[in-house]
């Protein structure tokens, strides 16, 4: 039977031994991370939500020709990342705050800064009535043309209370969805700014009508506390494909690649991580 003296010995040699192996391994990991090169450009190359400890808020993300991507966030607590099939990420929102999400593949890397902002269910709820206050426009009724809607005169601007779902609902011809599937990389005043002034971001193309057109009648009549609203609401949206107009038309939110707010580089990772 082997002493107790030289078994604490043994035991404790064998101790160190492992912790030496695991320190070994985490240096190599660290070492291996630091040396992760720029070069994934995430979309978004920003992203903007909202949360108001109520409602769900999801943006996705993606890498562009990559699906063996490993998902990370700054900050754990912040979001959930639910990877997809083809490599995309989806990005389930916890907490207001700011934090980065992280996307590495091979020997590449990017980081793309997440802002969500504070809310409260009752900005939700003024947005939701904005949104879908049931005020429709008819064709002749007054404010449709520039004659009150007699004939013979030149189209005016619309109604501008009239409701969103005029042209942005399911079952409409043609619709125009802007779930943050489209729109996670606008910040709250540039989507704001689309719905009271007609005016996209740098980069964004049109898509139903020309932009001098759309620009006149775009611009809609709501209270402070609406817009604010109205963005929250939006930004609860389910993202689903439009298109052309996904990920702020390829140009996350009229950001271009390179430019401020574009993915870059991070040596530090670690939090909520999706492979």
């Amino acid at each position: 039977m082997m002493k107790p003296l030289r078994l604490a010995l043994l035991l404790g040699t064998f101790g160190a031994s492992a912790v030496a192996g695991l320190v070994a391994c985490s240096a190599e990991t660290a070492t291996s991370d630091s040396n992760l090169e720029e070069g994934l450009e995430i979309l978004f190359p920003e992203m903007h939500s909202a949360f108001d400890g109520e409602h769900s808020f999801k943006i996705p993300a993606k890498v562009d020709g990559v699906k063996k991507v490993t998902w990370s966030a700054e900050d754990p607590d912040m979001v959930d990342l639910d990877k997809q099939s083809d490599g995309s990420v989806i990005i389930t929102v916890r907490k207001a705050g700011k934090t980065k999400i992280i996307a590495k593949a091979g020997g590449l890397k990017g980081e793309a800064p997440l802002e969500v902002t504070e809310a409260s269910p009752e900005d939700w709820k003024n947005g939701n009535e904005r949104y879908n206050n049931g005020v429709t426009w008819k064709r002749g009724e007054g404010g449709s043309r520039g004659d009150g809607g007699a004939g013979g005169g030149r189209r005016g601007p619309p109604d501008p209370t009239l409701a969103c779902t005029n042209c942005h609902a399911a079952g409409k011809q043609d619709p125009v969805q802007h779930t943050p599937m489209q729109t996670a990389g606008f910040t709250d005043d540039e989507i704001i700014e689309i719905f009271t002034k007609g005016k996209k971001p740098d980069g964004v193309e049109q898509r139903i009508m020309k932009a001098d057109r759309w620009a006149k009648i775009h611009q809609w009549k709501m209270e402070p506390e609406e817009q604010k609203g109205l963005v929250v609401y939006l930004r609860s949206l389910e993202p689903k494909k439009q298109g052309t107009t996904d990920f702020g038309g390829g140009r996350g939110g009229g950001r271009r690649p390179g430019g401020e707010g574009s993915s870059s580089s991070s040596s530090s990772s670690g939090g909520s991580t999706t492979n």
